[in-house]
């Protein structure tokens, strides 16, 4: 049952998101900031609260990015459906395996790929990060760029732990993305706390950009 499982979950997934997408409007906001990375073939790392899962994921499609899944049955569900999508499944997190998979996503972002994490993730609590993904920047030299997803219409799964979401069908979707946040190592040793909060606030910052941008009304932004 569990083959079965691992093998059509994934597929499934795929299948409806895609589905879905292709009905949406996507506007893009901020994305000089990675158009400009881009320029100068610097790698970065996607910061993204684990309730953009499901969609950043068919979002980054076919790039090739090191996405961070946990060793558990689910994270075998979710490492099938990067894969799927075109993207390198680094399995483990900060509270499972965390130091193997820390080790191997910053090779990848020395090898020149660029990766994404979920800083709440696996189990929350939500929208607070956990202190271990700021050694990935700090080990890679490689920046942190806030990401976070919002639609005009959206289902909001109210049980889950993160509220994930999922755009509904023609809606307008909203990818933003903040500045490039470097973390010095020194500094990250010296003031932890502050380090934390001030990179919670600029996910904070970017994730109220884009709320605002999805509320009914006028729409602007690039596409």
């Amino acid at each position: 049952m569990k083959l079965l499982l691992n093998a059509v979950v994934p597929a499934l997934y795929k299948w409806i998101i895609s589905a879905i997408m292709m009905t949406c409007r996507v506007r893009r906001l901020g994305h000089e900031h990675v158009e400009a990375l881009q320029s100068q073939t610097q790698p970065w790392i996607y910061s993204a609260w684990h309730n953009n899962t499901a969609v950043g994921v068919w979002d980054m499609r076919n790039e090739g990015f090191a996405m961070m899944a946990s060793a558990s049955d689910d994270g075998e569900l979710i490492a099938r459906g990067i894969t799927a999508f075109g993207n390198m499944p680094i399995r483990g997190s900060t509270s499972s395996q965390g130091g193997r998979a820390m080790r191997d996503i910053v090779q990848a972002l020395r090898s020149g790929r660029s990766a994404a994490v979920t800083p709440d993730g696996p189990r929350g609590p939500k929208y607070e990060l956990q202190p271990g993904f700021l050694w990935i920047a700090v080990l890679s030299d490689c920046p942190l760029v806030p990401y976070h997803i919002e639609a005009s219409r959206q289902w909001v799964l109210k049980n889950s732990w993160d509220q994930h979401k999922i755009p509904k069908p023609f809606s307008t979707v909203f990818v933003s993305t903040g500045a490039p946040f470097y973390v010095d190592g020194k500094r990250l040793r010296a003031d932890k706390e502050g380090v934390v909060r001030e990179f919670e606030r600029r996910m904070r910052d970017n994730v109220l950009e884009c709320e605002s941008r999805a509320k009914p009304g006028p729409e602007t932004g690039s596409s």
